[in-house]
């Protein structure tokens, strides 16, 4: 790798650190560069010139809108988006340029896109590299934030997204006595495995009997003597942890690549007591 190369990283990663974030939520901090014929044609960052903007679009479509970019390389710290609402996907818009090589700083925690925008690039024969690991564990630590939201939720109550082939399959929800890190692997694509494995776990169980959480008004009564349960969609999940406290998980959504989706996903929303009772009929 070319000194040259390490100097348009670094770039972007600078330029990146200077994101600007639209609301609340996390956002990724992503910065980009774009170089031809040893020229840097322009950078950007995310939300530079417009509030939630990606830095691509920034620069493609605010930036350099009249610059061709047939045969450059893009340098961009976060994996290209395949999905936009607004327009088109930062993906769509290096095809359309011409771009001839594209370089990931790290891949998106999201698994709506996480590998998807870097194997889309593929398909079009883009070259698509990757910066090194000091500097992917430079970026990794900018957007600590942003990645920790698809591994771990401190609320006493809330929605979990993630991809559960990655992580050890563990996605952690509550904080101090009230934490429970449940762990989850493939089934099928309408069924998943949930574990009591995690230190934090005492008991794992199914409210087969459940169709609200208003129904669950003794979470006591469920069996916890397995090591595991197989959960359906649309199923109630009861996890009892160390301490004594209870949650309850609704699995509303669960993606399999090997069968028939584009990734591997488990969406679920979650409800924490956090005074030890055992009644979740009043949370609804």
């Amino acid at each position: 790798m070319t000194g040259d190369f390490l100097g348009y990283m670094r770039m972007a990663i600078d330029q990146g650190k200077r994101s600007k974030a639209e609301d609340n939520r996390p956002h990724p901090k992503v910065g980009a560069a774009i170089v031809k014929d040893g020229k840097v044609l322009g950078s950007a960052y995310r939300g530079e010139q417009g509030s939630g903007d990606h830095a691509e679009y920034t620069l493609f479509e605010k930036k350099l809108p009249d610059v061709s970019l047939r045969g450059a390389t893009l340098f961009t710290t976060l994996e290209p988006c395949t999905s936009r609402k607004t327009h088109k996907p930062c993906s769509d818009w290096i095809i359309e340029k011409g771009v001839a090589k594209v370089v990931i700083g790290m891949l998106d925690p999201d698994p709506r896109i996480h590998g998807q925008g870097a194997s889309k690039l593929k398909e079009y024969s883009i070259y698509v590299g990757y910066f090194p690991l000091h500097l992917r564990e430079e970026i990794e630590a900018d957007n600590q934030e942003f990645i920790l939201q698809f591994r771990a939720n401190p609320k006493a109550e809330g929605e979990a997204r993630f991809d559960y082939t990655n992580n050890n399959g563990r996605f952690t929800i509550g904080s101090g006595e009230h934490l429970f890190e449940t762990m989850w692997t493939k089934a099928s694509d309408v069924s998943i495995h949930v574990y009591n494995d995690p230190p934090s776990i005492e008991g794992v169980a199914i409210a087969l009997d459940v169709k609200a959480l208003s129904d669950i008004s003794d979470a006591s009564i469920y069996d916890m003597s397995s090591r595991a349960r197989t959960v359906q969609e649309s199923q109630f999940v009861i996890l009892k942890n160390v301490n004594g406290y209870f949650a309850a998980i609704h699995v509303m959504d669960i993606k399999d690549r090997t069968r028939s989706d584009s990734q591997d996903e488990l969406i679920f929303r979650y409800w924490v007591l956090t005074d030890k009772s055992h009644d979740f009929s009043s949370l609804d």
